[in-house]
C-alpha cells in the first residue's frame, strides 16, 4: 500500500475514535491527528480549497502530509482525502508548506520537499520545491520535473537547510514564487523566482532581507497587491518582543510597501503585527471570484502544550475564521467573512443597558456564539466582559482607559496552557487601541475552545485558544464606573444541522 493510500485508509478507519470534548463547531479541523500551517488556500472551480500541514497518525507533529478541505462559502467545510504524502526521494521526510494556483483548468500545488537523512546532524537537512497537479482538485500527481527548484538554484550564502514555504502567484504573463530562506549569517530573507509554465524556474534575486531586524528565518511568505499597496505577509521566527507586540515565540506580520519586480526589491514603509493574541501563525491569503482578499491562519502556537494531545484526544489544531482584509488609513483591517452571518440563529438583542459593577443578561451565554456590542465608556476607566464563565473558569477581556489598551486574560480559562513566554505575558495579551468618540466596538466569536475578538471594527484582532469545561457558558459584563452598552447582539452560530 502506498503512503498516500495508507494515510487515507488510517483516517477512514480511525476518525471516529477521537474524543469530541473540545471539538470546534465552525472552524476547520482535521478528522483525526495533528494539523498546522494552512497551505494551498485557493478559489478553484467555484469552491474554496484549503490544504494544511497534516500528520494523521498522532496528535503531535510528525512527517508532514497535506490534509484537504473544501467549501462553497468559507464556513461549512467538507473533509476530503489526504492530498499529499511524503513518498518520493525529494520529500521523504515531509511535504512541507506551500501554495496553490490554477493554470489551464488544472490545480497546481507547489510545496517544499523536506529530507533529513541524519536526524543527529541537522546540517544534512535539505529543502527543495516541488509541484503536484490535479485535474479535479482532489487527486494529485507529482510531476516528473521535480524538484522544480533545487539547492542548485539557491544564491550564494543561502542555507540549503532552510528554504521553504513557496507562495506562487501570477503577475502579468509570468508566474512568480516567493520562498522563505535563511542567510548563512542567520537572518531571514525572501528569494524570488519566475517561470512561464510553473515547471521551469529562473532565480530573480533576494526580494527582502531581515538583516536581523525582523526576526530570524522568515516562514510562510505571501505577497499580493491591495489597491496602491504591495502587501508582504511573513511569519518570522524569534522576532524580538517590542513592548506589547510580538509576544509569541513566533510572530506573523504584514509589511506595506512597493514591490519592484524588475529590480527585485521591496521598499516598505509600514510593519505591524497581524494578530495580537496567543494563537495565530502562518497566515495565507487568496483572492476569490468577488475580488476579496481573504486570510486564514493556524490557530495554535509552537512550543506550547495542546490539551487535546495531553489528554489523548487523538487530534490537535484548528484554523482561524477566514477574514477579509482591507487597508484603511495605512493599516490592515480584518473582518470576519460576510458568510458568517448566514449561520446566525436564536438572535437576542439589548439596547441602552447601564452597567456598574457586574451584570449578567438573560440569554446572553454560550460556547458557539457571536457577540456584537458597542459600549459608551462614559467616565469608566476599566470595563469589559467575562466569557466562558462558570464557578471555576472565565476568560476576561476589558479596556483600560489609563493604559489606552484592550487586555485579554486567559489565566483562569480552563486547562493550563504554557509556552516559553516570560511571566508578565504568559496569560495576558495587551494591544494599544483608541476609543472612538469614547466608544468601544467589539465582535467576538466563541467556538468551544477558541475566542476571536475583532476590536474597533477590525483595527485589531486577538485570537486565542482556551479550554474551559463544557459547563462554562455564562457571560458577565463589568465596569468600575457606569458604562452604557448602546447595542448588544448575540447569536448562536449553527453550522451543523440539528438531529
Amino acid at each position: 500500500m502506498s503512503k498516500l493510500s495508507k494515510a487515507r485508509d488510517y483516517v477512514l478507519q480511525n476518525k471516529d475514535k477521537v474524543n469530541n470534548e473540545y471539538r470546534l463547531n465552525y472552524h476547520v479541523m482535521a478528522e483525526i491527528g495533528w494539523i498546522n500551517d494552512p497551505n494551498g488556500f485557493v478559489y478553484y472551480n467555484g469552491e474554496y480549497h484549503l490544504f494544511y500541514q497534516y500528520y494523521p497518525y498522532d496528535s503531535a507533529w510528525g512527517p508532514m502530509h497535506w490534509g484537504h478541505v473544501k467549501s462553497k462559502d468559507l464556513v461549512k467545510w467538507e473533509c476530503l482525502p489526504v492530498a499529499l504524502a511524503p513518498d518520493m526521494y525529494y520529500d521523504a521526510d515531509g511535504c512541507f508548506s506551500g501554495s496553490a494556483i490554477e493554470k489551464d483548468g488544472k490545480l497546481y500545488l507547489m510545496y517544499t520537499g523536506h529530507t533529513n537523512p541524519d536526524v543527529d546532524n541537522p546540517e544534512n537537512i535539505r529543502q527543495i520545491q516541488n509541484i503536484a497537479v490535479s485535474e479535479d482538485g482532489i487527486e494529485f500527481k507529482k510531476v516528473k520535473h521535480n524538484p522544480v527548484i533545487s539547492t542548485r538554484d539557491l544564491p550564494e550564502n543561502a542555507l540549503p537547510q532552510d528554504f521553504r514555504d513557496p507562495k506562487v502567484f501570477k503577475r502579468g504573463e509570468e508566474y512568480y514564487v516567493v520562498i522563505g530562506s535563511r542567510h548563512q549569517e542567520g537572518d531571514g530573507q525572501l528569494l524570488l523566482y519566475k517561470s512561464k509554465d510553473l515547471l521551469n524556474w529562473a532565480y530573480v534575486g533576494v526580494l527582502a532581507r531581515s538583516e536581523n531586524n525582523i526576526g530570524k528565518m522568515w516562514e510562510c511568505p505571501d505577497l499580493f497587491q491591495m489597491g496602491e499597496h504591495d502587501v508582504l505577509v511573513i511569519s518570522p521566527q524569534f522576532l524580538e518582543r517590542d513592548g506589547d507586540k510580538y509576544c509569541n515565540l513566533y510572530s506573523s506580520v504584514y509589511i506595506l510597501g512597493n514591490c519592484d519586480f524588475k529590480n527585485c526589491k521591496f521598499d516598505f514603509n509600514t510593519i505591524d503585527e497581524i494578530d495580537s493574541g496567543f494563537d495565530f501563525y502562518a497566515p495565507q491569503t487568496l483572492v476569490d471570484n468577488k475580488g476579496r482578499r481573504i486570510l486564514i491562519a493556524w490557530m495554535q502556537m509552537w512550543e506550547r502544550n495542546v490539551p487535546t494531545h495531553d489528554k489523548g484526544h487523538k487530534w490537535a489544531g484548528a484554523m482561524t475564521l477566514p477574514r477579509e482584509l482591507k487597508i484603511f488609513k495605512g493599516k490592515l483591517y480584518q473582518y470576519p467573512v460576510e458568510e458568517m452571518k448566514n449561520y446566525r440563529a436564536n438572535h437576542v438583542s439589548y439596547k441602552a443597558v447601564i452597567v456598574k459593577g457586574t451584570l449578567a443578561l438573560e440569554k446572553i451565554e454560550g460556547q458557539s456564539i457571536e457577540l456584537e456590542l458597542e459600549i459608551d465608556s462614559l467616565k469608566a476607566n476599566k470595563f469589559g466582559l467575562k466569557v466562558l464563565k462558570d464557578e471555576e473558569n472565565q476568560t476576561v477581556m476589558y479596556y483600560d482607559r489609563q493604559e489606552g489598551k484592550f487586555i485579554f486574560d486567559r489565566s483562569n480559562s480552563g486547562e493550563i496552557l504554557r509556552g516559553s513566554e516570560s511571566e508578565d505575558i504568559k496569560d495576558v495579551r495587551r494591544v494599544k487601541v483608541s476609543l472612538l468618540e469614547n466608544k468601544l466596538k467589539l465582535r467576538i466569536f466563541i467556538d468551544r475552545i477558541s475566542v476571536e475578538v475583532f476590536i474597533q471594527e477590525g483595527e485589531r484582532v486577538i485570537t486565542s485558544t482556551v479550554y474551559p469545561k463544557s459547563t462554562a457558558k455564562a457571560i458577565e459584563f463589568f465596569s468600575d464606573e457606569k458604562i452604557l452598552i448602546k447595542t448588544l447582539n448575540k447569536w448562536d452560530i449553527r453550522v451543523k444541522e440539528e438531529v
